[in-house]
């Protein structure tokens, strides 16, 4: 359970630096003639050289970083899930319950994730699927799962970046709560 405990944290830093990445470009303190280098690794195996052709404007840079932040943000929907699996907390449309309610969001956004990684995919094929409404640090969240079935996921639709540490934050107390049980 530890494990799965420290890959959120592992998870949201890797989110941070994403975001902040993509802020510093789109804030022009990294400059494409700078980075877009003809670059060369050297490893114990070989070396991975990689030309200076695929970041060269600043439209390039925004573009891949944007992605990184995505990306990140499909880890830690995954670490997220992991670590409700690993406390014992199961997804249960039947739930009612605020901390139900929560499990089953993060679910639900690890599933649309699951259904690709550049362009997640809502997900929904439970027949009690309806409207989730979760209140998570006195922010509320309200989605027709049903409606949203097959539609591409935007992190607007759960209230953005902030809803999303939020709900980060509330999951981390239920984790500590389970774990000392």
């Amino acid at each position: 359970m530890c494990e799965a405990i420290d890959d959120v944290e592992i998870g949201f830093r890797q989110l941070e630096f994403a975001i902040k990445l993509l802020s510093y470009i789109e804030l022009g303190k990294i400059n494409p003639a700078d980075f877009d280098t003809d670059h060369l690794v050297q490893l114990n195996a070989g070396n991975l050289h990689f030309p200076s052709v695929n970041f060269q404007s600043m439209d390039a840079l925004i573009r891949a970083a944007s992605l990184n932040v995505v990306i990140a943000f499909s880890a830690t929907t995954l670490v997220l899930d992991q670590a409700f699996d690993a406390t014992g907390i199961k997804p249960d449309f039947r739930r009612s319950d605020d901390d139900g309610k929560l499990r089953l969001l993060v679910y639900m956004v690890r599933c649309a994730y699951a259904h690709g990684v550049a362009y997640p995919r809502w997900s929904v094929t439970n027949k009690k699927a309806g409207v989730l409404t979760v209140n998570v640090e006195g922010q509320t969240i309200k989605l027709d799962l049903a409606r949203l079935h097959g539609q591409v996921f935007e992190i607007n639709q759960i209230g953005g970046y902030e809803n999303w540490y939020r709900i980060r934050n509330a999951s981390q107390r239920l984790f500590s709560v389970a774990s000392v049980a």
